[in-house]
């Protein structure tokens, strides 16, 4: 287990971090620090379990600040406050800025904060499931438009700060309505659910899936080899969901797909651009096709005359 204390005091520091390493027998690594800045550095690159923090730290900052500042939501670190007498009013903020306990220094035992650790790991998890449950698409289990966008500026950050590229792709259905309207409902659901495992089939594990509409998907390639590779991925995924028939309980359809891409950076930085970019692309290459059956369709009215 990893443990971060933002402390002042580093006697109290030392004897805190005897008292984890008593409570948590199989093994714990502890990081400890007293400044607001490399706090801010540890929480935003460390993954810890538990992050216990004093009120009174180097001012002007404070342990509430710290809270105000952190992205609890993207966080599976449980935080605690320490304070050195029973300020309720702190506790009470503390706890509405996301803080899962709070204790008073020197005030409890080994039990005691076992039992802390324990309580605010388990309302930790249990939290970011319920934040996560409301962030997934019920039908496919991808996550949905919200998640999605929260994880592409996590993975943006990411990529900008290892001066890496990310690719985003935006995949629209062709024909769904006309499944949805023919076969009903209930084989219109089935469709989005075996296309969402043919996307995740073609993609890999660290790649982000989503539903980001009705019969619109979207995809997030995470560290890809090259901008051609982003490509490549576009193209995989549009002959996936189009050449093998879909078997929906004894109904046999066939869809197409539109995939249109963006890159950061190449194609820009501001996230809401890249994904109107990778959308106008899409509806781009599906109005081409459209123009094609189209002629296709008129050449043959004229041979059939």
């Amino acid at each position: 287990m990893r443990f971060l204390l933002i402390e002042q005091d580093k006697d109290y520091a030392e004897r805190l971090g005897a008292m984890i390493e008593t409570c948590c027998p199989r093994g714990v690594e502890i990081d400890l620090t007293y400044r607001c800045d490399t706090a801010h550095t540890l929480i935003g690159t460390h993954n810890y379990d538990v992050c216990f923090l004093e009120y009174l730290l180097d001012a002007p900052c404070t342990g509430l600040d710290l809270l105000r500042e952190h992205n609890h939501a993207s966080s599976l670190t449980a935080f605690v406050l320490l304070t050195t007498h029973a300020n309720k009013q702190a506790a009470f903020e503390a706890l509405v800025l996301g803080a899962m306990d709070y204790l008073i220094k020197d005030r409890f035992t080994p039990f005691e904060l076992a039992k802390c650790i324990a309580y605010s790991m388990y309302l930790k998890h249990r939290e970011v499931k319920l934040q996560t449950d409301a962030l997934r698409d019920s039908l496919t289990g991808l996550g949905n438009k919200g998640l999605f966008h929260a994880q592409l500026e996590q993975a943006a950050k990411r990529a900008s700060r290892d001066d890496e590229i990310l690719g985003l792709l935006v995949i629209d259905i062709d024909g769904f309505k006309t499944v949805n309207d023919q076969y009903g409902h209930t084989v219109g659901d089935l469709l989005l659910q075996q296309i969402a495992e043919r996307i995740v089939m073609e993609t890999r594990a660290s790649d982000v899936i989503a539903r980001i509409g009705g019969d619109e998907f979207a995809a997030i390639l995470i560290k890809p080899k090259s901008v051609d590779h982003i490509y490549a991925v576009g193209k995989k995924l549009e002959q996936a969901l189009t050449a093998m028939p879909y078997n929906l309980n004894g109904t046999i359809v066939k869809i197409g797909a539109s995939v249109g891409s963006s890159i950061l950076p190449d194609d820009g930085t501001d996230l809401n651009a890249l994904f109107k970019l990778a959308d106008t692309r899409m509806y781009k290459a599906k109005n081409t096709k459209k123009i094609g059956r189209d002629h296709a369709r008129d050449y043959m009215d004229q041979v059939l005359r």
